[in-house]
């Protein structure tokens, strides 16, 4: 069973851990279905996928940021503690920092595995997923807009329609014929009427016909055949572009592992990196949350923050210098992490009148 003091630091910090996590999601959401809102205005996607986005963009930011959220987390509680002068207390009882590391620490770790698991396999799936929805909210942006008494084109020729009417809403065409080429045989269709229709387990969009015939093969030949239905239905495929050029934080994490591409190993590292900056912002926090007693708050968050910016910026350095070769690729992107935890070391000395002690009587028999 864990000591008191463990229970109390964990208990507090993964209670500020949810809130600032639900805070920061909410932010990030919310501005993601306004835009999601403008584009439904615009007609760009329709308005039965919203919900759907909206989840999906959430799972996409939780990866990110998680670390971040954890981070805040562990400044809010630690720093409130040593402005309570909590933490003289704990020190004259001879509770050090070592203690307090090994508290935050015994919270870090679900985190982090938390984290390995949303951007290893959650996020991935996620950003494929939202790929999907778009290419299918094109296809149906592109249906809408046929234009009557016109030749309209889809899946690259093979399904060639006119339209000679449609409806007000702009759901129903009207005197329709189609031309329709499947495994390399060309098919011929008129139909009365029809319309778009999702398939609600395979996500694929059909045009359904009613009323009509199809002429399939060559008039004279013994494959030409003419066949009368009441509903005929015809798959829009999505374009080859969009099928086979999967973005790469789509691809899953076994087959980012497979491959010796250079792109796809800075994709795995960048994925690697999110559960370990927790360890190391966790490792961060417990020397930057130092503060006097009955001081503020704002200067150490400020300066929290400031540390997480410089960590985004070179995070997204590493990528760009690691693709470009300016890094060795032995090296790749894990410098970050190092830079990170010199700049927590130098805290520490900074904050750690022994250790400044320490290092100048050493500075002072190196010189002689």
């Amino acid at each position: 069973m864990l000591p008191i003091i463990d229970r109390y630091i964990l208990w507090e910090v993964s209670k500020a851990f949810l809130g600032i996590t639900a805070l920061l999601l909410l932010v990030l959401v919310g501005s993601g279905y306004l835009r999601l809102l403008g584009e439904a205005a615009s007609g760009s996607i329709g308005q039965e996928v919203m919900l759907k986005l909206v989840g999906i963009e959430a799972l996409r930011v939780l990866a990110p940021i998680t670390p971040p959220a954890f981070f805040l987390a562990i400044l809010v509680i630690l720093g409130q503690m040593y402005r309570d002068s909590e933490m003289t207390a704990l020190s004259a009882s001879g509770i050090g920092s070592v203690r307090i590391f090994r508290a935050v620490f015994l919270a870090a770790l679900p985190v982090a595995l938390f984290v390995s698991w949303l951007s290893l396999d959650l996020r991935p799936w996620a950003n494929d997923e939202r790929k999907l929805l778009f290419g299918r909210q094109d296809i149906k942006a592109e249906f809408n807009a046929a234009v009557a008494g016109r030749f309209n084109e889809f899946s690259r020729g093979d399904l060639v329609f006119y339209v000679g009417g449609m409806s007000e809403d702009r759901q129903r065409l009207q005197e329709v014929f189609v031309q329709h080429r499947k495994h390399g045989k060309l098919g011929l269709i008129v139909a009365r009427e029809g319309y778009q229709s999702l398939d609600p387990v395979t996500g694929e969009h059909f045009v359904v016909l009613t009323d009509g015939r199809r002429y399939e093969g060559v008039p004279g030949k013994n494959d030409f055949s003419i066949v009368e239905f009441e509903k005929y239905g015809l798959r829009i495929e999505l374009e080859p572009e969009q099928r086979n050029n999967f973005r790469i934080d789509a691809l899953p994490t076994a087959e980012l592992l497979l491959s010796n591409e250079l792109r796809h190993r800075v994709e795995l590292q960048y994925r690697l990196m999110l559960p370990v900056a927790v360890l190391v912002f966790t490792f961060i926090s417990v020397p930057l949350s130092y503060s006097l007693p009955r001081s503020g708050i704002y200067g150490r968050l400020i300066l929290a923050i400031l540390f997480y910016l410089l960590f985004i910026n070179l995070l997204a350095l590493s990528g760009a210098w690691m693709e470009a070769g300016t890094t060795p690729a032995w090296m790749g992107r894990w410098w970050v992490h190092v830079v990170m935890l010199v700049l927590a070391g130098l805290v520490m000395v900074y904050r750690s009148p022994r250790l400044n002690r320490k290092i100048l009587r050493l500075i002072g028999r190196i010189r002689r």
